[in-house]
Order: structure tokens, then sequence, then C-alpha cells
């Protein structure tokens, strides 16, 4: 199938732009980094984001992948059949990613000290870079075109709500179904008939009667 563009919306365009922006921060540019200079020298190391924090990473990347897999879905490139609307799921991940480069910025504060020792003149400063704020600007801006893309399709957070649980149910529902399929399977056992009832004793001195 085509990538047709002309059926992207704005909220579609702000989704793909910011995905391929977070991508480009993520992996080229530096987020934490630490240098140091005296009057005999100095050094600078540096960090990206994808070598700097090995857990959110994973999140980050995920939602860069899920919101181009969304813009491509919209552009007519393939289908793709999901219980919850895909501008929740991309809504929902630019959220955490958004949490994520917030919890790292307050975790990793900036500071630095400089002075003279013996005349020698040393300054030091450590924390985060450029990168990591970049990185926040293209997370909320996933989110945002997410929440865009909510409001165009008409899905409400009830809607949301109520899309979850029919999808949880619906895992629920299968999961237990192929455990207990084969027994629901096999027919029940027949029960065996009944005998016929006896006839009745006469009373002594009674002749039965006789057909």
């Amino acid at each position: 199938m085509n990538f047709d563009i002309s059926r992207l919306r704005r909220s579609d365009q702000i989704i793909g732009g910011s995905a391929i922006a977070f991508f480009i921060f993520l992996f080229l540019f530096k987020w934490l980094g630490v240098s140091s200079s005296t009057t005999l020298g100095g050094f600078n190391a540096s960090s990206n984001g994808w070598n700097s924090f090995h857990n959110s990473r994973w999140i980050w990347l995920i939602t860069i992948i899920v919101a181009l897999g969304y813009v491509a879905i919209t552009a007519g490139m393939f289908k793709f059949e999901s219980p919850v609307q895909l501008s929740v799921v991309v809504a929902g991940l630019g959220a955490l990613s958004t949490a994520l480069v917030l919890y790292r910025i307050f975790k990793h504060p900036s500071g630095g000290q400089s002075g003279t020792i013996g005349g020698v003149h040393y300054g030091y400063s450590y924390g985060i870079k450029i990168g990591i704020w970049l990185g926040l600007i293209a997370a909320v801006g996933v989110t945002y075109g997410g929440y865009l893309g909510m409001k165009a399709e008409g899905t409400s957070l009830a809607d949301v709500r109520e899309q979850a649980s029919g999808a949880i149910g619906g895992l629920s529902g299968s999961s237990s179904g192929s455990s207990g399929g084969s027994a629901a399977a096999a027919p029940p056992a027949a029960e065996p008939p009944l005998p016929p009832p006896a006839a009745p004793t006469p009373p002594p001195g009674e002749t039965p009667p006789t057909a």
C-alpha cells in the first residue's frame, strides 16, 4: 500500500514530527555530561539519552515506534485492527515518556564548582544537557498529537475506560475459554435408564389377576 500524505490530519502531522524529533534527540544529542578544566588542562564527557538511561530508553523507543506506526496506518500504508483506539495508545505512551523524562530531569540536577588551589585555577560542572530538554518537548508533542487525535475521533476518557475494560475482558475470556475448552467440548455422559416398576405383590389368599 502507498503512503498517502493527504490523509494525515493536523494531529497526525504533530505525532509524526514529534516522534522523528524524539528519535533524533534521543540518539544524537547529549542528555548528561560532566566537564572540568584547570590551568593545566581539562576534560569533557557526555552521553546521549539512549546510553544514559538504560531502563527508560525502552519506553521512549516503543513510544517512537508506535507513534510512527500510527501515522503509517493513518496514511494507508497498512491496516491494523485494535480493540483500543490507537490515538489513545499514542497519547498514553507519550504521557508516560514525558513523565519519565521529567523524572530524569529532577533526579539528575546540574551543579559545579570552581576555585583556586596553590595558584592553580580549577572548575567543574555536571548534570543534564540540552538534549534532555529537547527530548521533553518532543515527548510532550507526541502526547499532544495523540490527544488531538482522540478529539478528532470523538474519543472521551469514558470511552477509553470502556475500551480498556473490553480489551481486558476479551483477553481474560479467551484465556479461560482456551483452558477449559476441552472440558466444555465433551458432552455429558448419558444417565442409564431406570428399571420398570415391580408389580405389586397381592395379599395372602388372593389370586393375582391374569392378563
